[in-house]
């Protein structure tokens, strides 16, 4: 979402969400609160959408699916409204997820299959690759192995061809898991030893501890299939010695039921116990019953095993229990799946109704009616794309922020007339610097104006900026008023880098808003510039 058109207040609130997204969750949902009551006030969908998404996505990397769900489902509606549909897939994607693991494909199956269709609709490729992997984690669970092998390699493809992705080594353990997975249970030998091999040289390496669990799970798998029980038994005693409750039981909990039933059908009754007893204590925090009730399973074929009669016909009445529990859950699905379907059909029907008239509106209020130039609108949607185009090429791009010295004093003593034509004055000299290429200008509100220069360098950013200001101070447009001069005269703010991974456009304007505000408390009529990187 861009954050360019808010108020200080909104921006740093999404500040916060963006900063401490993963790592504080109190934090994100004390922010998520305050915006969304903004948000309801301004009655502004996209405030709305981004605070139910952010605290969804935060409630499931608490395991707490319950408030997870009603709040990804809040954010549908509002992020479709405003055609966020990045943010729309993911939804998708994480309602999938979890519907698979609530035990029902079919929905699961719908959440994917409109997330992908969305994907390819508006050219989201970084995030469908994420929902083929999905796919082949559904496929895998209803027993569709080689389904699940040719979605999981359409994952495989695109992180092969994007190693500068965030998080690659996890996402690439994650899709050589899915596929390791699918070909042991088709005794795929060569294949799931292959998986084996690069998961040791290429993932483990890079890994912290506790997301090799999972690695130690499928490996003890492997060496149990192909008749190594000492290595085997290696392999379990690592996950004995570092699987904790603080795992994420989402990412976890397939792997680790797989590792469950080998421990079950080898007899390792210790070992078994050690494991369930963790997963268990996972599982119930989530108050997901369907997982409950599948890991329950492997208890009762336990008690069978070892005939303990009594313990085996309670656990079978608790599944029974689950079960109506489940289908009441069910059937609350089924409600809220209709209720969106029925919302998107009627908002896609609405949407080509005002297609032309929306593209008729846009021009006009991407327009300043003052100056003719771009305005804020314009800004935010130009900005975002040159900051992506800038990063996918590596080429560098440039933010200044200028203002016109002492305005205040210009119009309260000209007139507002007067001021009005100073303000197109200067839009004139941007339109003109604009029309020479490399160069985005736009006004930013009042007498403020922001210039976006593409692909040059930083000599070449200052010499445009000095002569900006040079042909502005020529022209002598007389400012009897100034503090520092009998004329018009400009400041400027400019933050110059080469962006990469984790920079965003706001932080580069937020840099040039200081450089900016350091030239009007030093002087006036001048130029400061930074580096992207530079802490300050």
């Amino acid at each position: 979402m861009n954050v360019l058109g808010y108020n200080r207040e909104i921006q740093l609130l999404i500040g916060d969400i963006q900063k401490n997204r993963g790592k504080d969750p109190g934090a994100v949902i004390k922010a998520c609160d305050k915006l969304l009551e903004i948000g309801k006030s301004m009655k502004d969908d996209a405030l709305i959408g981004y605070a139910y998404f952010s605290k969804g996505e935060t409630y499931y990397l608490l395991n707490d699916a319950s408030n997870f769900y009603s709040h990804m489902l809040s954010c549908m509606g509002p992020m479709e409204h405003v055609k966020e549909w990045g943010y729309v897939a993911m939804a998708n994607n994480m309602l999938g997820i979890v519907s698979l693991n609530r035990g029902n494909a079919p929905f699961a199956l719908d959440y994917y299959i409109k997330a992908i269709s969305i994907c390819e609709d508006y050219s989201l490729p970084d995030i469908e690759w994420m929902i083929h992997m999905n796919l082949g984690s559904l496929y895998l669970n209803i027993e569709e192995y080689q389904k699940s092998i040719s979605h999981t390699e359409i994952a495989h493809r695109y992180l092969q061809e994007h190693k500068d992705i965030e998080h690659y080594i996890e996402s690439m353990t994650a899709i050589l898991l899915g596929m390791g997975r699918a070909y042991l249970k088709l005794d795929m030998q060569e294949n799931f030893l292959e998986v084996e091999k690069r998961l040791r040289l290429d993932c483990m390496p890079f890994l912290q501890e506790m997301d090799k669990i999972v690695i130690y799970c499928f490996f003890a798998r492997v060496h149990r299939a192909i008749g190594e029980n000492e290595a085997r038994d290696y392999w379990i005693d690592m996950v004995n010695k570092n699987a904790s409750t603080s795992m994420p039981i989402l990412d976890v909990f397939d792997d680790f039921y797989d590792y469950l039933h080998m421990l079950l059908s080898i007899e390792k009754y210790d070992d078994f116990f050690n494991a369930y007893t963790i997963l268990d204590d996972l599982t119930k925090h989530t108050s997901i019953k369907n997982l409950e009730r599948k890991l329950l399973t492997l208890k009762i074929r336990y008690y069978r095993k070892v005939k303990q009669i009594e313990e085996y016909k309670i656990s079978s009445v608790l599944y029974f229990e689950l079960s109506e529990f489940m289908e009441r859950e069910n059937r609350l699905m089924v409600s809220n799946m209709v209720v969106m379907r029925n919302s998107y059909m009627e908002l896609t029907q609405i949407n080509r109704k005002v297609e032309e008239k929306n593209t008729f509106l846009q021009k006009r209020s991407e327009t300043d009616p003052l100056t003719g130039m771009y305005n804020r609108l314009k800004l935010n949607e130009y900005s975002e794309d040159a900051f992506k185009k800038a990063l996918a090429a590596k080429t560098s791009i440039a933010v200044e922020i200028l203002d016109i010295d002492f305005f205040k004093q210009f119009n309260d003593n000209y007139g507002h007339q007067a001021g009005d034509d100073c303000i197109k004055f200067i839009a004139s000299m941007l339109q003109k610097l604009a029309s020479e290429g490399s160069v985005f200008a736009a006004r930013y509100g009042g007498d403020e104006f922001v210039v976006i220069y593409e692909g040059l360098s930083r000599e070449m950013v200052e010499a445009k900026a000095n002569e900006l200001r040079d042909s502005i101070y020529n022209a002598k447009v007389e400012h009897k008023f100034s503090l520092t001069d009998d004329r018009v005269t400009i400041s400027q703010g400019i933050c110059y880098g080469l962006p990469v991974k984790g920079d965003t456009m706001f932080a580069y304007l937020q840099k040039a808003d200081n450089m900016l505000y350091e030239v009007k408390q030093k002087s006036r009529n001048a130029i400061k510039i930074c580096n992207a990187d530079d802490n300050e």
